[in-house]
């Protein structure tokens, strides 16, 4: 699996962005298709298996998307959420929903992953004994499965999913899928065990290319997610979702043509180029990575 090498640039730039989001927004329960048209039967604790989308302008977020990854997007909820599915290569990989900007907000994104758990309501109980809050207490979602919405002990948001026809199995990451997550944290340790303590991973660390170090979370024999050193600077811990590019350059003209901002621009010591990340035009920041498994087990 993906295992970025990072340096300490990034630390220093990301999440510096105030998200005007109200996350008290939380979007009702939807009728959602499963994650499988046929039960996997798979049980992947610590896999991000979906990844929601909050914004307070949704119609404007769909444009950027679509023309940046060419999604698509199916709007299967009427309520005033509208929660609209997102799909890459005629597969659903995410949805996105609206929720109302905090008064004088004129930006306001969010991307949240929701990692696989065998028991949301547990969960809940591990979070906040290892110092997280619950923002949204585990609730059914008709053919879908039960998900919960925390932040953990730095405030970082993120959700959980028991899903109703088991997780999508390990498989070929496509153009336009999500490859990776990263948390940015301010204690590696502590963020680290407070993981662990909810999906059970094994933890390995590795060197930064200039010193220090960063995290890799494991389960089920896979790498799941990273955790890195957060600058003092920025103003809160996040977890920051990749999605895999053909060409990065390419997909950096498309964000500025779509009226991204590029935060971090490609460098010959991260990936060598072949990554960079963006801020959406309304504040929802994401990486893109040009990546293939074995030019990365080379590393």
């Amino acid at each position: 699996m993906f295992k970025i090498i990072l340096k300490p640039v990034f630390a220093s730039v990301l999440l510096l962005l105030v998200f005007m989001l109200p996350l008290n927004a939380a979007f009702s329960s939807p009728v959602l298709p499963p994650l499988n048209k046929a039960d996997t039967g798979e049980q992947l604790t610590g896999k991000f298996i979906w990844f929601d989308h909050a914004t307070i302008d949704l119609e404007k977020q769909k444009a950027f998307y679509g023309d940046v990854f060419d999604w698509h997007f199916q709007t299967v909820s009427k309520t005033g959420e509208q929660y609209t599915l997102i799909q890459n290569g005629g597969r659903n990989i995410a949805g996105m929903f609206s929720v109302e900007p905090r008064e004088g907000a004129t930006l306001g994104a969010l991307w949240i992953g929701l990692m696989s758990v065998e028991d949301p309501a547990k969960a809940s109980e591990v979070v906040e004994k290892a110092g997280g809050s619950i923002h949204t207490s585990p609730r059914k979602i008709t053919k879908r499965g039960t998900y919960a919405l925390f932040r953990d002990h730095e405030g970082a948001v993120f959700g959980v999913l028991r899903s109703d026809s088991g997780d999508p199995p390990d498989s070929k990451i496509e153009v336009g899928d999500f490859l990776w997550m990263d948390l940015f944290a301010r204690d590696l340790d502590r963020s680290a065990q407070f993981y662990q303590k909810l999906a059970g991973y094994e933890v390995e660390t590795r060197e930064l290319v200039k010193g220090g170090q960063r995290l890799i979370l494991n389960a089920s024999d896979k790498a799941r997610a990273g955790i890195v050193p957060l600058s003092e600077n920025a103003n809160r811990s996040g977890w920051l979702p990749y999605v895999k590019v053909a060409d990065v350059q390419e997909t950096i003209k498309k964000i500025k043509a779509a009226g991204g901002y590029i935060m971090v621009l490609p460098d010959q010591d991260l990936l060598n180029g072949n990554l960079a990340i963006f801020t959406d035009p309304m504040g929802g920041i994401m990486g893109v990575v040009k990546w293939s498994e074995p030019e990365m087990e080379k590393k």
